[in-house]
């Protein structure tokens, strides 16, 4: 069993300080002015502490008033707090496929339900920046729906970060995003590097102010001061890699962009092997994989974007 942290106790015990309204571990700050209502989460899975850390720094700088909230409000939200406290992805089941499942007999059925409930209470929200990081490597990607085209174009305003992940809704079915896409919310996953990389705390805490600043709440000096990148990667999911019992992948080092060519073995499991139905990529695999979880990671089409390209649609 894994020993939980201080820190961990400290930051979930801030949390329960803090939290205000029928939404356990949701933190609420508000400005007297009218603006936008914006929604920050972190620790959607249990064992991704970046988000979690930002989200009590900057918790405790507007407490301390050493940045101003103009307007709006803004709610911060512990994703999986039960998993957060183990160190976890999850207790019984991944909470960022449960929006779909309404399965109230689970730890993340019963909090999927606690946040389907906050969005219908909250029918002003505009915006929701769920923030996660990866086990696999150390880099940092954009995760957004295909079946918006306004997405891209709110994912770039927001981030410089020149690696996305564009998914099919039914190759990642209950996720958050979609969950707030249901209640018109537009919503964006920020993976800010690897689990226990520091700089995945300051990755989620640039993105959480350029969030902030983007829509008005705080002052423009916050946001990132980076150009549009010069060439975009997107990976267009083709379909999730659904694991079974003894699962394990075949080519060593495999990380996101790890190239298959059509017809290669790439992982087995009980069920025999998994194997490439066309040229494509390996997108986002995971490190460890149980037979209960909804996927092992994505294959995906790549598509590189250079030049003039990446400033159009920065600019739509």
């Amino acid at each position: 069993m894994k020993r939980i942290s201080t820190e961990t106790i400290s930051q979930l015990a801030y949390f329960k300080r803090h939290t205000s309204g029928s939404t356990p571990f949701c933190m609420h700050i508000s400005s007297p002015n009218p603006g936008a209502h914006l929604v920050i989460v972190g620790g959607t899975h249990g064992n991704e502490p970046g988000g979690v850390k930002a989200i009590v720094q900057l918790h405790r700088v507007f407490r301390n008033r050493e940045i101003a909230l103009n307007r709006g409000k803004i709610s911060f939200l512990l994703g999986n707090p039960k998993a957060y406290e183990k160190d976890l992805r999850y207790i019984d089941s991944d909470l960022n496929r449960m929006f779909v499942k309404q399965d109230p007999s689970t730890v993340e059925g019963k909090r999927a339900a606690q946040i389907e409930a906050f969005f219908e209470d909250h029918d002003d929200i505009s915006a929701l920046l769920d923030l996660h990081s990866v086990s696999i490597g150390d880099f940092k990607l954009l995760v957004y729906t295909k079946d918006d085209s306004a997405n891209t174009e709110f994912a770039l305003k927001l981030s410089s970060i020149p690696l996305h992940f564009v998914f099919h809704p039914e190759h990642m079915p209950g996720t958050l995003i979609q969950a707030a896409s249901a209640h018109g919310i537009r919503g964006l996953i920020v993976e800010c590097g690897n689990h226990y990389a520091p700089q995945a705390v300051e990755t989620a805490w640039q993105h959480i102010l350029t969030f902030l600043a983007r829509h008005h709440l705080i002052d423009e000096g916050y946001m990132l001061q980076e150009t549009t990148p010069a060439i975009i990667t997107f990976y267009e999911s083709i379909q999730a890699i659904k694991p079974h019992a003894d699962f394990t992948f075949l080519i060593k080092d495999i990380k996101t962009g790890t190239k298959l060519s059509k017809g290669r073995k790439y992982a087995r499991d009980d069920h025999g092997y998994h194997v490439a139905p066309q040229e494509c990529h390996v997108v986002v695999p995971s490190l460890v994989v149980k037979p209960t979880d909804d996927d092992a990671g994505f294959l995906g089409r790549r598509t590189v974007l250079k030049g003039k390209w990446c400033r159009t649609l920065n600019s739509e």
